[in-house]
C-alpha cells in the first residue's frame, strides 16, 4: 500500500490514479475532501481518504503506525513561490517540517520507500544544458533561484538524502517543471487559456516572460508512480520535464493558435516574470534517466497534443458535447 500526501489536489489525484494503475492500493492523505476535478480523474472508485493535515505530527504518526504503508509519496506542500519569496519561516513550516516528520516516521515504522516531490526551482542559475541530477544546487555565489520555495525544497531534498545515507530508508526525489493539465490550480499561463477557450471566452496571452518546459501532468504522475516501485539500484534524483527545448511566449502563442483555430485570443504587453527569477533556473532537462530507469515515455508528442487533451478533459468535465 502506498500512502500519498496531497492526494486530493492536482498532481496528487493524477498520481493516485497512476499508482493505482500500477496495481497498488492507495491511501490518500489530505486535509481536504476530494475536489470535483480529482473525482473526475479517479473515476467512481475513489481511494481511501484519511483527512489528516501533514502539519499535525501526532495525527501523521497515528496514521503511519496503524496503516504501515510500504511507501510514501509526499506531494503535499505550499507551492507558491511568490508568497514565499520573503517568508522563510512559512516555507520551513509548510514544506520542511512536514517532510522531516514523515521521514522520521518512515524510519521508525519501517516504510520501505520515501518519494519526495521537489521542484526545478531548487536549481541556481543554470550552468549547463541538458540539466541533469549532477547539476549543483549551490555555487560560490548563489543557492536555489526559486526563492524560499526553492530553498525549502532543497533543504527537504538534503534531509531525505541524509536519511537514505544514515538509515535503511530508500529515498527517491522528483523535480517537476511547469506542470500543466486538467485540474491544475497554479495557472502558469495555461489554465485560463485552455479553460477559457473551451468556455468560448476571449483569452489573454502575455507577450513576454520566461521560456518554460511545459510538462503534462500525466508524465509527472507516471514518474512519481514509477519512482515508488522502481529497482533499488535506480538513481535517487529524477526530473519530471519534457527534455525538449523551452517554449517561449511567442512560440506558446503560435501553439495555442494552431491547436485551437478560431479561438479568440488577445495578446497583452505583460511580463509574467518581471523579476527575472524564474528564467534563471529553467533550461533543457536530460530526461534519459526517467526513460531508461523508470520506463516512462512522454504521454504526448507535442505541447499542442497535451493542450488539446487538457481541453478535451475539461470539456467532458463540464458535460459539454
Amino acid at each position: 500500500m502506498i500512502l500519498i500526501t496531497g492526494a486530493t489536489g492536482f498532481i496528487g489525484s493524477h498520481t493516485a490514479r497512476a499508482v493505482r494503475d500500477r496495481g497498488h492500493e492507495v491511501l490518500a492523505v489530505s486535509r481536504y475532501d476530494w475536489r470535483d476535478e480529482a473525482r473526475f480523474v479517479l473515476g467512481a472508485e475513489l481511494p481511501e481518504l484519511a483527512r489528516v493535515h501533514t502539519g499535525d505530527p501526532a495525527a501523521l504518526e497515528t496514521l503511519v503506525e496503524e496503516r504501515r504503508p510500504d511507501a510514501i509519496i509526499h506531494l503535499d506542500a505550499f507551492v507558491n513561490p511568490v508568497a514565499l519569496r520573503d517568508d522563510p519561516a512559512r516555507a520551513v513550516e509548510a514544506n520542511v517540517e512536514p517532510t522531516l516528520a514523515l521521514l522520521e516516521l518512515s524510519r521508525r515504522y519501517g516504510v520501505g520507500r520515501f518519494v519526495l516531490a521537489s521542484t526545478v526551482a531548487v536549481l541556481p542559475s543554470i550552468r549547463y544544458e541538458p540539466i541533469d541530477a549532477a547539476h549543483p544546487l549551490v555555487t560560490p555565489r548563489e543557492g536555489p533561484a526559486g526563492g524560499f520555495y526553492g530553498v525549502s525544497k532543497a533543504v527537504s531534498e538534503i534531509l531525505a538524502l541524509g536519511y537514505a545515507d544514515a538509515f535503511p530508508l530508500d529515498v527517491r526525489i522528483v523535480r517537476p517543471s511547469a506542470v500543466y493539465g486538467f485540474g491544475m490550480q497554479w495557472p502558469i499561463g495555461v489554465k485560463p487559456v485552455v479553460e477559457g477557450i473551451v468556455e468560448g471566452r476571449e483569452v489573454e496571452i502575455p507577450t513576454s516572460g520566461p521560456p518554460r518546459d511545459f510538462t503534462p501532468v500525466e508524465d509527472v504522475a507516471a514518474i512519481f508512480a514509477a519512482a515508488a516501485d522502481c529497482p533499488a539500484d535506480a538513481d535517487r534524483v529524477f526530473f519530471a520535464a519534457t527534455g525538449l527545448p523551452l517554449t517561449t511566449p511567442a512560440e506558446y502563442l503560435d501553439v495555442v493558435r494552431t491547436t485551437f483555430p478560431g479561438a479568440r485570443i488577445r495578446t497583452v504587453d505583460e511580463n509574467t516574470d518581471p523579476a527575472g527569477v524564474e528564467s534563471r533556473y529553467r533550461g533543457v532537462v536530460d530526461m534519459s534517466p526517467a526513460r531508461d530507469q523508470l520506463g516512462v515515455e512522454p504521454a504526448f508528442a507535442t505541447l499542442g497534443d497535451g493542450l488539446r487533451h487538457y481541453a478535451e478533459q475539461y470539456r467532458r468535465f463540464r458535460g459539454a458535447p
